[in-house]
């Protein structure tokens, strides 16, 4: 073969392998940890109590599916007692203990109200808990998931972290009502209450400030036939005596379509990825300069709609993303119909999808 030939051959091949490669949204040069899994949470039609879990491999781009959790999954935490998975039922909730591998259920924490999220501490387990009309409560496990403590936090408790050696918990509020956030000490279990000055604040990060997701509140008539009042949401930044160094005014309601976790936070890029479920729409909030780098404008398309569920694989810059089937009644989300899973780069150029379970919840990395 002739020799410029053959090198304009090999400076071809090469030069489309890497040109795939950037179709693929991969960014493995970058030293960002590769997720080797990506698990949804797949709520699953309540009234059915189906909901179950999918697990993705990024690199085969398989999928398989878990039995029935019997009762709708909430959100996952990876670990190291396992995959803690959070269950809401009828009458009250559970947290099953999984094992990664088999899925078998290794541990089982009962006896409590609806789990709505968790974090771990060394060996133990922190868990906000839900009451229809009561005040919420924040409750510790050991490691054998015997219930430690159990403080009183405020109404409608959804997101908790670990900062400044104390345990905060996000009270949302019915429909954002709430505008609270409950401190809680890990030694003592005493609960102190700091107001936020923003509606319904929902999810908390922890980075190099304390960051609380706000969804803002919907205000009913008394035959709920119209909106009164409607606030947007804000990502705000506090400090370590839980004070307000600054906010950022979301331009519509944080939350996502199941009413489960607005965002996540790339420790690895410093970002959090925020949903804005009612109008389709992500931002993605620089936290080092704490504003708003870039917006994803999601809506439009003919089949799928809200958002649920989020996740960015930052060694691949892959975000992942859960969305609702469209009803046949016209643009709402089918409930009891299978989700899908939007795999798209930061731009949010779409890279590919896959199926996933009912009425998607969350997206968790491994």
């Amino acid at each position: 073969m002739n020799t410029r030939l053959s090198s304009t051959l090999i400076i071809l091949v090469v030069s489309l392998w890497l040109s795939g490669c950037d179709m693929l949204g991969g960014d493995e040069g970058s030293g960002a940890t590769l997720a080797t899994s990506i698990i949804v949470a797949n709520g699953g039609n309540f009234s059915d109590q189906n909901g179950t879990l999918t697990f993705y491999d990024p690199s085969t781009q398989a999928t398989t599916e878990s039995s029935s959790r019997a009762g709708f999954v909430q959100g996952l935490l990876d670990d190291d007692r396992g995959l803690v998975t959070l269950i809401n039922t009828f009458g009250q909730g559970r947290i099953d203990i999984l094992d990664p591998s088999s899925l078998e259920t290794t541990g089982q924490y009962t006896d409590i109200s609806n789990p709505r999220d968790a974090v771990s501490i060394d060996d133990v387990l922190w868990v906000s808990t839900s009451t229809f009309g009561e005040p919420g409560q924040l409750i510790a496990f050991n490691a054998q998931g015997t219930k430690l403590s159990a403080s009183t936090v405020g109404f409608v408790p959804e997101g908790v972290a670990s900062w400044s050696d104390q345990l905060v918990v996000a009270n949302n509020g019915s429909l954002g009502s709430g505008s609270t956030l409950s401190i809680v000490s890990e030694a003592t279990g005493e609960v102190r209450s700091v107001e936020t000055g923003c509606d319904g604040p929902r999810d908390v990060y922890t980075a190099t400030f304390l960051v609380v997701v706000c969804t803002g509140k919907t205000v009913y008539s008394a035959d709920f036939t119209q909106i009164l009042e409607q606030t947007p949401g804000q990502v705000l930044f506090m400090d370590n005596d839980f004070e307000v160094v600054s906010r950022i005014v979301l331009p519509a309601q944080a939350g996502s379509t199941n009413g489960t976790e607005t965002g996540f936070y790339s420790e690895q890029t410093d970002e959090l990825f925020v949903t804005l479920s009612a109008t389709e729409m992500v931002l993605i909030i620089d936290l080092e300069g704490r504003s708003v780098s870039q917006t994803l404008e999601l809506a439009g398309h003919p089949t799928l709609v809200g958002l649920s569920g989020i996740a960015y694989d930052a060694g691949r810059d892959q975000l992942y993303l859960g969305r609702f089937p469209q009803a046949s009644a016209g643009p709402f989300p089918d409930y009891a119909a299978s989700g899908t899973v939007q795999v798209m780069n930061r731009e949010g150029v779409l890279l590919h999808s896959f199926g996933a379970g009912v009425s998607i919840s969350a997206i968790t990395l491994r």
